[in-house]
């Protein structure tokens, strides 16, 4: 019985306005697309009802799961935060606490 491996967890860090990852520079500009747009689109949503800005956000489509964290300091742009991506979907709770307390591999 072979064991089932999973997909590779790409981390980004998030640091005075900068997305920064050792992955190629390709998937750290896409991921600080998806990001920015994810950000600003919870800022929209919390805006409206009155929560400021988000904390920490997910998106999942049907071959990723994107997300990212702030650490505590703050929501601003230039707050620290990290992020991950895998390609496909994963639970988002299981991302989340990767994301907040990643393991080393």
């Amino acid at each position: 019985m072979s064991e089932v491996q999973p997909y590779p967890l790409t981390h980004f860090t998030l640091q005075d306005g900068v997305v920064e990852s050792s992955a190629d520079q390709t998937l750290v500009d896409a991921f600080a697309a998806d990001f920015q747009g994810l950000r600003h689109f919870g800022a929209k949503i919390g805006e409206a009802l009155n929560l400021g800005d988000p904390w920490s956000g997910i998106l999942q489509e049907s071959d990723l799961t994107l997300g990212y964290a702030y650490s505590g300091q703050g929501t601003g742009p230039k707050d620290p935060g990290a992020g991950a991506l895998i390609g496909t979907q994963a639970l988002l709770m299981e991302l989340l606490t990767d994301i907040t307390h990643p393991t080393e591999a």
